[in-house]
């Protein structure tokens, strides 16, 4: 887990609204190597999906620098090896970051297996029989090969989920955002989803996690960010953060969650 490799660096990360009366982010520096699996945890309106969403600019930060692989996709162009300025191509550094959702955002007119090979052939190019046949293997991974002609509205919970994060997969994505992937689903499907990431997470993939499962926190993550009113509060090894609190409003926090 984690090279020390950095693939994203976060610096002073500010989101204002409301002409800076509200912040939503508050100065947020974290830096993510490859191989890390960090878990995002905090309160409820503490900044953690703000920050998520941010990584890839769904969210354009007010102030602040987010490197990712060696570009700053805050600012509008950068100097490249030769010193000329080239234009940020966000659409591309997108496609190296896969999003799975609280919500599926699975198109529900085209089947299981156009949903998964759609971005790859369009966006990638990738030829159809290529994208198929990488598609039965990633459902496969996730037992779902034979909903492979299915309809999103065919499927459970637990199992759209795990189509949105083989359909992220498709992409290639050097790293996964993952905002609270399990929040709606109904108590026994977590387990499915959760599965999927943890092995995931052992194949050596970089995820950031925003979630309410400590379990899991516990358990995948090599790193915990614990975040309230839209500051980073504190971060460690899980063992720092669950077993050895230091700021008093993550022990607030714990002795409620735990």
């Amino acid at each position: 887990m984690g090279t020390g490799d950095k693939l994203i660096e976060i610096t002073d990360l500010e989101k204002h609204y409301n002409f800076g009366a509200i912040k939503a982010l508050d100065g947020v520096t974290v830096e993510v190597n490859r191989g890390d699996v960090i878990v995002v945890i905090g309160p409820s309106g503490s900044g953690k999906s703000t920050f998520l969403r941010s990584l890839n600019l769904l969210e354009e930060p007010t102030g602040g620098a987010i490197i990712f692989d060696g570009v700053d996709i805050t600012r509008k162009k950068y100097k490249d090896a030769d010193g000329k300025w080239v234009k940020v191509n966000m659409d591309l550094h997108r496609q190296k970051m896969g999003m799975v959702f609280q919500h599926f955002n699975l198109f529900p007119h085209m089947t299981i297996m156009d949903n998964m090979i759609l971005a790859p052939v369009k966006v990638k190019n990738v030829p159809e029989e290529e994208a198929r046949k990488k598609a039965l293997e990633l459902l496969d991974r996730v037992g779902l090969r034979d909903r492979a002609d299915a309809y999103p509205i065919q499927l459970s919970g637990g199992q759209k989920q795990r189509i949105a994060i083989v359909r992220a997969l498709m992409m290639e994505p050097e790293v996964m955002l993952f905002d609270e992937p399990t929040s709606a689903l109904d108590p026994e499907m977590v387990g499915e989803v959760l599965d999927v990431m943890k092995q995931l997470a052992k194949e050596g993939m970089t995820m950031v996690v925003v979630t309410h499962e400590m379990g899991f926190a516990r358990e995948v993550g090599n790193r915990v960010l614990f975040m309230a009113e839209g500051k980073l509060l504190e971060q460690g090894t899980p063992s720092d953060i669950f077993e050895n609190p230091q700021h008093p409003r993550l022990r607030e926090f714990l002795s409620k969650v735990l």
